[in-house]
């Protein structure tokens, strides 16, 4: 499968663009930095947060996070735990995390963290714990696959000409976006971060956490870990960079090329309100590991966590997995021997634990499946028998988004290759209502920016292990009208639509038998004339190497080979 997502420059000639591409390169380096960079997480109870921020250096000042209920009277403190980072090469900087401890759910905090020498950031607010009045949902924001540039989904005003998209980009309108989501209770992020935390020496994701500073210091940031952060680099930046997540994984710690271990934020788990959330690494199947944590380790622990969540699920009824590459999607190539290997391990633990959701990014587009079980659904949400996964890969990045080349599977409720995010509202035990909120600069008009373009519930009476007896048995061989729906944008700009209606799968096919992948390629590269600010000469395709780490391939032809055929 030829895969084909975009890098966008400003400029018409390569020579114009690399030189632009220098100098953004060379405004984000070498600048030094006081305390900057904060983000807030869940604590490990419900009485305590964890905030960690970055500072240049230490200069012998002890980083401290103080707080408190008023504003200008922050009466309570706690020192934090620094670690120096030196992977970076030509340039040191370090990590803090400190806890914010007796905290009362339900009760906005005022917080600052800093020291004497680097100096304070600036007073940020908080709710711990919100409680929810009987009616209104928790509010939680998903998504995954967000760059530092083409950072579409966190405001209007990011563009793919800047890594920066921070407070002040992002002021001339904070009514939509993620910007927008100043009521969420929660925000997780299922992997691939800045792209890459660890390019151009480290400040590409210095300014990833200066853009996000704006959401991820109001509300708390989750994680999971994905495909870029696979390599030394950018793992250790991952491992340092979220050691303010609730670990309780076995083994605790991480030892990455920063060093000492860190907490082993590659699993961990956590509840908030009615949600038990389990993170968990993908990449443990392709080859991440520190000789201690690995792949068997991870699942040992998934058992005896899902079997401790199982026990309490009349206090916390739904459970969510999530991590980063698909266990079920139908996008591409890697919806078959990449998703079948997480698959073959990941979906009868699921189904024996009654895990309700897993959500996953990796796939740059949105798809939400119909409960599903051995590839066959039973295409509705009402006492799902089997888990529904959720691809929300499309926050965006530099990779951008891809045609679908597969026929939507009967199991597939809903795909679009638009940029979105998002939002999973959970009333009570039994109902959660789920939508897909549209972000998308690049193909559509600004007035279609925050519009909802997926919308359901799911209701749950019976939350548990699944019976084998009463899972999906019947593999559809057609959806119904209105119960299997695809938007794929790119068949106008391909220049394929005939009129037929037919879906752009089929016209692609169509092309390809009847011109060849010579005439293919040559139509994905024109289309590039197209994009905003694109150029022909310039492509990127996801996942041209064995590991799907794309990074340095970029540069077309010199920089690499074109597939060809359809693996």
């Amino acid at each position: 499968i030829l895969k084909l997502q975009f890098l966008y420059f400003i400029g018409d000639t390569h020579k114009k663009r690399m030189k632009l591409l220098f100098v953004a390169l060379l405004s984000l380096a070498g600048s030094a930095f006081g305390t900057e960079q904060v983000r807030i997480a869940l604590g490990k109870t419900t009485d305590a947060l964890s905030v960690e921020w970055h500072t240049e250096n230490t200069q012998g000042g002890t980083p401290t996070v103080r707080w408190g209920t008023q504003n200008g009277s922050l009466i309570h403190s706690a020192t934090g735990d620094s670690r120096k980072f030196t992977v970076d090469a030509g340039r040191v900087w370090y990590s803090h995390v400190a806890v914010m401890s007796g905290l009362s759910v339900n009760t906005e905090y005022y917080y600052q963290v800093g020291d004497s020498s680097t100096g304070f950031s600036q007073v940020f607010k908080v709710m711990n714990r919100r409680t929810r009045p009987a009616g209104q949902p928790y509010r939680h924001i998903l998504m995954g696959d967000m760059g530092s540039s083409c950072a579409f989904t966190l405001c209007t005003a990011c563009t793919q000409h800047s890594y920066t998209c921070d407070k002040t980009t992002c002021a001339k309108n904070t009514s939509v976006g993620l910007v927008s989501e100043t009521d969420a209770d929660m925000i997780l992020h299922v992997g691939d971060f800045a792209y890459n935390m660890g390019t151009n020496n480290g400040t590409v994701g210095d300014q990833f956490f200066k853009n996000i500073e704006q959401i991820a210091a109001w509300t708390p940031y989750m994680v999971s870990h994905g495909n870029h952060e696979d390599d030394a680099t950018d793992l250790a930046h991952y491992i340092e960079s979220w050691r303010n997540m609730p670990t309780n994984s076995v083994p605790a710690t991480f030892k990455s090329a920063n060093g000492e271990g860190a907490p082993n934020s590659l699993y961990f788990s956590w509840d908030h309100g009615l949600v038990h959330y389990v993170a968990m690494s993908t990449e443990l199947w392709f080859g991440v590991t520190d000789g201690t944590v690995t792949l068997a380790t991870f699942l040992t622990w998934l058992k005896a966590d899902l079997e401790k969540a199982n026990k309490n699920r009349e206090a916390v009824p739904w459970i969510v997995v999530h991590g980063h590459r698909s266990i079920y999607c139908s996008c591409d190539g890697d919806c078959h021997a990449d998703a079948y290997k997480v698959r073959a391990d990941m979906e009868p633990i699921m189904f024996d634990y009654g895990v309700d959701f897993f959500i996953n990014g990796h796939e740059h587009n949105y798809e939400r499946m119909w409960p599903t079980y051995k590839d066959k659904s039973d295409q509705s949400n009402v006492n799902p028998r089997a888990p529904i996964y959720v691809v929300t890969g499309a926050a965006g990045s530099q990779e951008m988004h891809e045609p679908f080349i597969f026929p939507q599977p009967s199991w597939s409720a809903f795909r679009s290759n638009s940029f979105s995010y998002s939002r999973m509202f959970v009333y009570n035990a039994t109902h959660i209502h789920w939508q897909q909120v549209q972000t998308d600069p690049s193909l559509f008009p600004l007035s279609d920016y925050g519009r909802v373009i997926d919308d359901t519930w799911i209701v749950q009476d019976r939350h548990g292990p699944f019976n084998a007896n009463e899972a999906p048995k019947e593999k559809p061989t057609t959806c119904p009208k209105g119960l299997c729906i695809s938007h794929d944008h790119w068949a106008p700009l391909l220049g394929l639509e005939d009129g037929s209606g037919r879906p752009t799968h089929e016209l692609i096919a169509e092309f390809r038998d009847k011109n060849g992948d010579d005439a293919w390629r040559a139509k994905l590269s024109g289309l590039m004339a197209v994009a905003k600010g694109s150029s022909p000469n310039t492509v990127q395709w996801e996942d041209v190497r064995a590991d799907g780490n794309s990074d340095g391939a970029w540069i077309y032809p010199k920089g690499f080979s074109w597939r060809h055929g359809r693996s």
